[in-house]
């Protein structure tokens, strides 16, 4: 090796720089290749061995202990740069005890192979092949573990084999229920950053001049300058972590590396701006990565309404019986949330005026208010103010109504639709409506409100639709 390192040197100009600790790691590197070679030659000689029983294949039994003998130099070469590898570090310490020291232990197994009787037969001989190949089989599960994570084997696997092992692959990942308040560097980029890059590049280990453990050592980047720039293209970082895993430079360089789902999280998140505070909701999130925070970490992207997003208590049932005597039916909007929907019933012996107060002790879960034809006016609408979770309210055909009760709504702040349908107001409400600024339906044909109120209206709130100007199709 040592004349090897220096042949190197003295034959090609461009490895002179090539430094002697350098030419180890890069000979450790080839135990991934190298460690395929001597697998095969035990694999081989085993069922040569088996093979050769045979009274028709006595002849085979020649071929054992070359065999043998090319598995124990396979097997020590692999040893070597396996040892070599190891002093990168990065590796997980328990797993890598096991797997170093049972490997040198297959490395004496196959020069007992080759040592003992010439013609492979023998129990003994037969016996400390096949435990050598169980041993084979233990000591590249521990390998892959360590290159390819502890649940390599389960990942893809079936869903019976996963069942079988009570594999729960999702669980190392943390799961996000609202994409308004998971920070996507934070919560989704930090935790991979922090297990495969942090232990080289933080603090008091800061290969390369890099402290990746916090936002400020990120943004200031290494000896070599900024690893974060306008695109993922354009940063050192990214470009580390997807370059060709035989580059020198690439990271990290030994341990996991990252995962597909990793570096397109990374691609997303620098190319959305690299911030260390911005939301989900807050940039624009691709397909590919939708698909991704939702396999890894359960989070739906998509938007979601208001009922969906908050939950309240159940309404005491005891007031459901009170509010239908008053005039009104009353029932959930549906069977997964406990928001209602209320509905004047039109029963001429009672005025709704009069009985609107019925719905205090409710006004917090209610959410879909109608109350078309029902002979409302201005004041009862202050009640109607009240119910600060109320989403859509249906006042048309009350011509009592008028731009002094709008005025009345104001606090409504998560009203998105309002019908007004045939009642008295005008452009004169139009600024106590653009104060509503949850507002995304608003019904006004046949009032006295025109285009100046209307234009009113949408300079505050642009997306607002303005309905009006057509005939109006009532519907539920």
């Amino acid at each position: 090796m040592i004349s090897c390192w220096f042949f190197l040197r003295s034959f090609n100009p461009n490895v002179r720089n090539l430094t002697y600790m350098e030419f180890w790691n890069w000979i450790g590197r080839f135990h991934p290749i190298l460690v395929h070679l001597p697998i095969g030659f035990i694999v081989l000689g085993v069922i040569i061995q088996y093979m050769s029983r045979s009274a028709r294949r006595q002849g085979w039994k020649v071929l054992i202990k070359p065999v043998y003998f090319l598995s124990f130099c396979a097997a020590l070469v692999s040893v070597i740069a396996g040892l070599l590898l190891a002093r990168e570090g990065s590796y997980n310490p328990d797993t890598l005890f096991w797997h170093k020291w049972l490997g040198i232990g297959i490395l004496v197994l196959a020069f007992l192979l080759w040592r003992m009787r010439p013609d492979g037969s023998g129990r003994l001989t037969t016996a400390t092949g096949a435990f050598t190949l169980i041993l084979l089989i233990f000591v590249g599960h521990l390998g892959g573990e360590m290159t390819h994570g502890k649940d390599y084997l389960l990942e893809n696997a079936p869903g019976f084999v996963k069942k079988l092992a009570s594999y729960k692959g999702d669980a190392s990942y943390q799961t996000f229920l609202d994409p308004d308040s998971t920070v996507i560097y934070e919560d989704l980029i930090q935790p991979f950053v922090d297990q495969k890059c942090v232990s080289c590049h933080n603090a008091d280990v800061s290969k390369g001049g890099l402290d990746l453990s916090t936002p400020e050592g990120i943004l200031e980047g290494g000896r070599d300058g900024a690893v974060i720039e306008a695109s993922a293209q354009q940063s050192e970082l990214f470009g580390r972590v997807t370059m060709n895993p035989s580059s020198r430079k690439y990271m990290p360089p030994s341990g996991l590396p990252f995962s597909y789902q990793e570096i397109k999280l990374l691609e997303w998140w620098i190319n959305s701006g690299a911030s260390f505070e911005q939301t989900v909701t807050g940039v624009e999130v691709p397909e590919d990565v939708k698909r991704i925070l939702i396999q890894r970490h359960k989070l739906d992207t998509k938007p979601k309404t208001f009922l969906e997003k908050n939950t309240i208590e159940a309404l005491d049932s005891s007031l459901f019986a009170g509010i239908e005597a008053a005039g009104f039916s009353i029932k959930p909007i549906s069977q997964t949330t406990n928001f209602v929907e209320v509905r004047w019933k039109g029963n001429d012996s009672l005025s709704i005026n009069e009985q609107i107060k019925v719905l205090d002790p409710a006004k917090a879960h209610i959410a879909w208010l109608y109350l078309a034809k029902s002979g409302i006016e201005n004041d009862a609408l202050k009640s109607i103010g009240e119910m600060g979770n109320l989403l859509r309210l249906k006042l048309e055909n009350n011509p009592q109504i008028t731009d002094e009760g709008i005025e009345n709504l104001t606090n409504l702040k998560n009203l998105s639709s309002l019908n007004l349908y045939n009642t008295k107001i005008s452009d004169l409400c139009a600024p106590h409506l653009a104060s509503i600024p949850s507002l995304r339906k608003l019904y006004v044909w046949q009032t006295d409100m025109g285009e100046e109120g209307i234009n009113t209206i949408k300079s505050k709130i642009p997306n607002v639709e303005v309905i009006g100007g057509y005939e109006y199709t009532e519907s539920n």
